[in-house]
C-alpha cells in the first residue's frame, strides 16, 4: 500500500500536510528523487542518495540526514509499504519561512517527505513503444538539478499530449536534450548514442547504467551532440528513466521509427539491463 513519510512521522500520503509558508509549496525551492524498488529492494540506491545530495549543494541547502540515516529510511518506507515493485519519491525544501521572502532564511528548518507507491509498470508486462513529438527545450539553464520547480516540464508533456503524442523529445538551438522526464537514446549505424551530460539534462542514474552494460557487452556507444536532423534519421529511438529503464519509442513527429517496434538494439539493451536488476 502507499504510505508516506513527513519530517518524522509516518502516515497515509493523502493525510500529510505542509505549510503554506513552505518555500517549496511558494517557490519551488526544493530537490527530489525517485528509487525504483525491485522484490523490495531499492536498485542502486547510493547513487541516487549521491544525485540527491548534489541536487542540495547546487541550490545551498545543507542535506538534513546522512547517507546512513537515508538508507534506512528507505528501507523502512519499503517494509512498511509493503510492496514489493514500487517507486520511492523522496523531497527536500527549504522548509517554512515566517513570511514569503526571496532571501534565503537564516535558520533552516527542511521540510523532509517521502513516499512509496506501487509501481506496477516495473513489472513491465506489456511494453508499448511510445510516440513522441519534437518540442523547443525552452526550460532553464540547470536541468542538471533535480528540482521541484516542473512547470515547464508539465507544460511541455501536456503539449506533447494534446498534439496526441505521449512525450517530445527536447531540441535546445538545433541540439537534442532530454525528454521531459527522461533521457533519450538513439541507434545510427549500429551504434547507440545519447547527449554528453551538461547543464542542460539530468544526469540520468538509469542512463548511466544503460551506458555501462552496453559497454560491458561490447556495444558501440557514444556521448555525443546529436542534431535534430540526426534524430529524425535514426533506425532507433528509446527513453531510460528509473520508472521506465529503458522503453522504445515507436513514432517520431507522426513518422514511424524503424518499424515502430522495440529495435534490435533496445531489445539487447533490456536484456542486458535485465540481468543488471538481476544480479544486484
Amino acid at each position: 500500500m502507499a504510505i508516506s513519510y513527513l519530517n518524522g512521522q509516518w502516515q497515509a500520503k493523502e493525510e500529510a500536510t505542509v505549510s503554506v509558508l513552505d518555500r517549496g509549496f511558494l517557490f519551488g525551492d526544493g530537490v527530489y528523487e525517485v528509487i525504483p524498488v525491485y522484490a523490495k529492494k531499492p536498485f542502486t540506491l547510493e547513487k541516487h542518495l549521491q544525485r540527491l545530495g548534489d541536487s542540495l549543494n547546487e541550490i545551498h541547502l545543507s542535506n538534513p540526514l546522512s547517507m546512513e540515516a537515508w538508507t534506512h529510511l528507505v528501507i523502512e518506507g519499503i517494509e512498511r509499504s509493503g510492496e514489493h515493485n514500487a517507486a520511492v519519491y523522496i523531497q527536500i525544501t527549504r522548509g517554512a519561512d515566517t513570511k514569503r521572502n526571496f532571501v534565503y532564511p537564516e535558520t533552516v528548518n527542511h521540510t523532509i517527505f517521502l513516499m512509496i507507491d506501487p509501481a506496477p509498470i516495473l513489472e513491465r508486462v506489456e511494453i508499448k513503444p511510445y510516440n513522441f513529438v519534437t518540442m523547443e527545450d525552452f526550460r532553464w539553464q540547470k536541468g542538471h538539478i533535480k528540482s521541484v520547480s516542473l512547470i515547464a516540464a508539465g507544460i511541455i508533456k501536456n503539449e506533447a499530449i494534446a498534439q496526441g503524442a505521449d512525450d517530445a523529445v527536447l531540441i535546445r538551438e538545433g541540439k537534442v536534450t532530454e525528454c521531459s522526464a527522461s533521457n533519450v537514446f538513439i541507434v545510427v549505424d549500429g551504434v547507440i548514442v545519447t547527449p554528453p551530460k551538461s547543464k542542460h539534462l539530468l544526469h540520468g542514474i538509469t542512463r548511466d547504467q544503460v551506458i555501462a552494460v552496453a559497454t560491458e557487452a561490447g556495444l558501440n556507444v557514444e556521448e555525443r551532440e546529436i542534431s535534430s536532423a540526426e534524430l529524425t534519421l535514426a533506425s532507433e529511438i528509446f527513453i531510460t528513466s528509473s520508472t521506465h529503464e529503458s522503453w522504445p519509442v515507436g513514432s517520431l513527429n507522426g513518422q514511424s521509427v524503424g518499424n515502430g517496434e522495440g529495435g534490435v538494439i533496445w531489445q539487447e539493451v533490456d536484456r542486458l539491463f535485465q540481468e543488471l536488476k538481476a544480479r544486484l
